[in-house]
């Protein structure tokens, strides 16, 4: 049975039959009594009642059973397999409590696709996109719009263009061992544009928000191409402007949009440059170094955070940026292992962060603090919610708003995991 309708019947269960439950109970035995106290009946009539009457109050007893919410019913179970001390089974159906999608959050996708999902965001993270085999889904948090298209092979990597109304989507071609580049439209079909060149899959590349360029690397050299027809790639930055660290290892280009230009890391094992570059000057500046890993995590549209240091002092960094002037890094504080994909709060100095499938809130002035889900990947929209990929292969957004009867769950796992 599809899990929406199991879970839209333990809604109506909770919410309209269960408030009943007391309330009829309560009058059929007021009737009753009130019947056999106001008529003249015999000693042996009354007996009967009596004896009517313990009927009543064990079927009541039933009926009261009947009418428990589904957590406390689940609770009991729980509770029952401790007390056998089945503390794995357990423990596993806990987990499935955790990992499910509960009926107030908003089901993406209901079963896990045959390849990995790629999931990624506008700037704002207000816009989400993610694939799905050989489909790519595009959704608008904020104004609720939505679509999808088809692709022409399962992608193996996707570049969102600042708005995400665009995407540069990488395909493995098998022959060579390279990858291909496919520009295409994420809000209808306008746009379907093949690139010129065959590139490295370990590059990333990425696209102008109008949809109108896109840029990659061949050959550790940077090329721009209009999405139109003819194909005619043209170098923009030769590869002494885009240096790594370590100019004798295979350098690895990954570029993400901000705002109307552009950030390239420039590196690889671990230790990467960072580089502004303006499209339209084909200027690049380096701006940052000592950085371990080249993955941004989108802030407020105007902001992005990464992690720089060295193994062992890892360091949580923030870019500001926008159309016009230099980006400016704050270098903010030191993190853990278990901090080192910072997904910030809109309106509070914390982050959310997902580990070992525990997903845990955190800040410089906060303890962290696990919640009560478990993803198996776990990222942050700009208006807080929770993107959860869960085990099982669910994606869902989930609400920061967390109830007392999720918090009693996840108490109990935890109490149960340790047994």
């Amino acid at each position: 049975m599809d899990y929406q309708y199991i879970m839209k019947f333990k809604t109506i269960l909770k919410n309209k039959i269960k408030p009943y439950c007391f309330a009829i109970f309560l009058g059929i035995y007021l009737f009753s009594h009130e019947k056999i106290i106001s008529s003249k009946i015999s000693f042996f009539l009354k007996q009967i009642f009596i004896k009517r009457n313990m009927i009543l109050v064990l079927f009541g007893i039933s009926f009261f059973n009947f009418c428990k919410s589904s957590h406390e019913t689940f609770i009991e179970e729980i509770q029952e397999l401790v007390e056998q001390e089945k503390y794995e089974k357990a423990s596993e159906k806990l987990k499935e409590k955790l990992q499910f999608p509960k009926d107030r959050d908003e089901l993406l996708s209901a079963e896990a696709p045959e390849s990995t999902r790629i999931i990624e965001f506008s700037n704002d993270r207000l816009k989400l996109v993610w694939t799905e085999d050989q489909k790519i889904f595009f959704q608008d948090l904020a104004a609720g719009e939505n679509n999808s298209r088809s692709l022409d092979q399962i992608p193996s990597n996707l570049s969102l263009s600042q708005n995400a109304n665009y995407a540069l989507v990488e395909y493995t071609m098998q022959a060579s061992g390279g990858c291909r580049y496919v520009a295409i439209s994420l809000k209808d079909s306008s746009l379907s544009y093949e690139a010129g060149a065959q590139v490295s899959c370990k590059s990333r590349g990425s696209i102008l928000p109008d949809g109108s360029k896109i840029y990659y690397f061949v050959d550790d050299n940077l090329y721009e191409e209009k999405t139109v027809e003819p194909r005619k790639p043209v170098l923009v930055l030769q590869k002494e402007k885009i240096v790594s660290p370590f100019p004798n290892l295979k350098t690895r280009f990954l570029m993400y949009p901000s705002g109307n230009s552009f950030l390239i890391f420039s590196g690889n094992a671990g230790a990467y440059n960072l580089y502004w570059f303006h499209p339209f000057q084909k200027t690049a500046e380096k701006i940052d170094k000592d950085i371990l890993s080249p993955i941004l995590y989108y802030g407020n549209g105007e902001s992005a955070y990464y992690i720089g240091g060295e193994i062992g002092k890892l360091h949580l960094r923030r870019i500001n940026f926008s159309s016009k002037a230099k980006p400016v890094i704050t270098k903010l504080f030191t993190v853990s292992r278990k901090e080192i994909n910072p997904w910030k709060l809109s309106k509070k100095n914390e982050f959310l962060s997902g580990y070992s499938g525990k997903v845990h809130l955190w800040g410089p002035a906060k303890k962290s603090q696990n919640l009560p889900i478990l993803c198996e990947r776990v990222f942050l929209t700009g208006d807080d919610r929770i993107v959860c990929e869960a085990e099982p292969g669910q994606l869902f957004l989930s609400k920061l708003d967390f109830q007392p009867e999720d918090w009693s769950i996840w108490k109990l796992y935890e109490e149960v995991r340790s047994k």
